[in-house]
Order: structure tokens, then C-alpha cells, then sequence
């Protein structure tokens, strides 16, 4: 897909999605909820995308990876965690406006869309603390100690919980495993 020239998709594999960057929003945070079962998480994505119309679920679980990845392959690490649409909101919603002019409370753009604009949110607030987030200890040892202190507290302030238990990423591996890329 070239976002340059192509519509954006509503639809996979002739099923209708439900496209905006709200639904992609709960989609993914109802997958990294630790209150909520696996199966019950893709029996609610699954819903979520496709609504009333659910395909079979080779195809459901597919357009699922397909719609979270933006038509992409995804390579990322489930183990780092450095933003969370709950816990960010607030900065996500002000660097949409800051950078783009866009009051995402009453405009529903596509979730590909979204995305794009996402990932360019840079000198931003929302940036700022992502930054934060991002920072090793191994990254500061030539820092002074007073800087090391500032940026440990703010590691503290802005510190999200871990994205996945050990049991999701094992059982996430495992899905992998099973089901894995069958293209």
C-alpha cells in the first residue's frame, strides 16, 4: 500500500473494518490488558475491527496483525514499552494538536492515518517523555550526578507498567509459533 496514491483500506480480505484511530486505540490497549484473557482480547479485537461480519478466524487473526501493523510486517519488541494510549493521552491529544492542528476528540481519521502522524510526533511533550522512558542507565555514565538523579525521578513519574506479563509473552511466543507469519 502506498499512502501517497492509495485510499486507505476499509476492508480485509472483502470484510468491512471498522477503520478509525479510535477502534485501532482500543483495540490495542484491550490486548495489553492484563485483566482480560487472551481469548477473550482477540474475541474483542476481533469484534472491534470487524464488527457483526467476523470472518473465519485464519482470516479474523491475519486482518488483526495486518490492521495493528498498519498493512506492515512488524518486527517490534513486545518487551519495551515506552507510551501507553490510557497513560498518555493527555500529551498524545496536545502533540496532535501542537504539531498538526488536529483535535483528535472530534475528527475520526483512519487508523493507518493516525499512525503516520504518530510516528512523527517529534518536539513534542509527548516526545519529551517518550525520551525519558527510552533512557538506559548505560546511556548516562557521563552524566553528572545530579542530572542522573533528574532523569531517575522523572523514569520514576513517567514509568509505565510492563506492556506484557512473562505468561503473555510466553504465551504470545508460542502464538508465534503456532500461528506465525503464514504468508
Amino acid at each position: 500500500m502506498n499512502y501517497l496514491i492509495d485510499e486507505f483500506p476499509k476492508e480485509y480480505e472483502g470484510y468491512l473494518i471498522n477503520s478509525g484511530f479510535k477502534t485501532g486505540i482500543l483495540i490495542a490497549e484491550c490486548m495489553v490488558d492484563p485483566k482480560v484473557s487472551e481469548e477473550e482480547k482477540l474475541f474483542i479485537a476481533f469484534r472491534m475491527l470487524f464488527g457483526k461480519g467476523v470472518p473465519p478466524f485464519d482470516i479474523a487473526i491475519k486482518g488483526l496483525r495486518w490492521f495493528l501493523s498498519c498493512g506492515e510486517t512488524s518486527s517490534e519488541d513486545p518487551s519495551e514499552v515506552l507510551f501507553s494510549f490510557e497513560k498518555d493521552h493527555i500529551r498524545i491529544f496536545s502533540a496532535f494538536m501542537t504539531k498538526f492542528g488536529i483535535n483528535l476528540n472530534n475528527q475520526n481519521i483512519h487508523f493507518f492515518e493516525f499512525i503516520a502522524l504518530f510516528n512523527d510526533l517529534r518536539k513534542t511533550a509527548f516526545a519529551d517523555v517518550v525520551h525519558i522512558r527510552s533512557i538506559k542507565p548505560k546511556d548516562m555514565k557521563n552524566y553528572s550526578r545530579d542530572d542522573k538523579a533528574q532523569i531517575m525521578h522523572l523514569k520514576h513519574v513517567f514509568a509505565l507498567e510492563p506492556k506484557y506479563t512473562e505468561e503473555q509473552i510466553q504465551a504470545i511466543e508460542k502464538f508465534d509459533e503456532l500461528y506465525g507469519d503464514t504468508n
